[in-house]
């Protein structure tokens, strides 16, 4: 009697066991978490002067649908660099008050730049003076974002490519280094995407309603810099005001810290 019920226990174990088992098979399958490509890395763009696809004189290009509000901006422009430059009387921010270069205009700049790839957040490190972006994903814009240097940015993926939507800038900054204006109002797409193990192309969409009469487009591509270094660039006032002291013998009007 004693080794029937053992026998019976045993037999019931058994079963409870095949039971939980075969409840588990008819469970569906939790789905992986989907694997997006891998952009991390050290980019080298080699600079870019402006996001027009033509060559012609900036205030003329057919590809940029200025408004006559930034067609009048654009007339007192005077950059530091290309064939209308000045650099001895310029009135680029970025050389004129070393104010930041602002975006997009960062991305056009020669030294690198660093992706770091996170589930929740990319990171965009800058070389040059050490200008960091942060870019939460899957996360809408705040109500009221501040206006800012570099803006507010949120991003999600769309199968291979990181789309970023970007809003909120100063409008004391240049778009690009010939000086085309934008506004407050300026809302700038970045297409983001990998095409081949050493190239990242971007493909940048600027829509600003009170400096372009309808959104346009550009494109950049950065090559990989493989073992990639990051080093210190900074420029301050009184390395532009130095430089132009040596160099233009400008007398600053202020003080320098040398």
């Amino acid at each position: 009697m004693r080794v029937r019920n053992q026998f019976l226990i045993a037999l019931a174990g058994l079963l409870s066991v095949v039971t939980f088992l075969s409840g588990c098979s008819s469970r569906p399958a939790v789905p992986a978490a989907p694997q997006h490509p891998d952009i991390s890395g050290v980019w080298l763009g080699g600079g870019k002067g402006s996001w027009s696809t033509t060559r012609a004189k900036p205030g003329t290009e057919p590809d940029i649908p200025y408004t006559a509000w930034s067609l009048e901006r654009m007339k007192g422009q005077r950059p530091g660099s290309g064939s209308d430059s000045d650099f001895e009387n310029t009135t680029d921010p970025a050389l004129k008050y070393a104010d930041p270069l602002g975006f997009p205009r960062q991305y056009q700049h020669p030294l690198k730049f660093k992706i770091v790839q996170t589930d929740d957040y990319i990171y965009q490190l800058w070389e040059w003076n050490k200008v960091w972006r942060q870019i939460p994903l899957n996360k809408p814009h705040s109500d009221d974002p501040d206006i800012s240097w570099y803006g507010e940015s949120v991003g999600k993926w769309e199968g291979d490519t990181l789309v970023v939507d970007s809003v909120g800038f100063k409008d004391s900054t240049w778009l690009d280094g010939v000086g085309h204006p934008h506004s407050e109002e300026l809302h700038v797409i970045e297409r983001i995407r990998r095409v081949d193990p050493g190239a990242l192309r971007i493909d940048f969409t600027f829509e600003d309603p009170v400096a372009y009469t309808h959104p346009w487009i550009s494109q950049h591509t950065f090559k990989l810099v493989p073992g990639g270094k990051m080093t210190e660039v900074v420029t301050t006032m009184s390395d532009e005001l130095h430089y132009r002291e040596r160099f233009l013998q400008q007398k600053p009007a202020v003080p320098i810290r040398r």
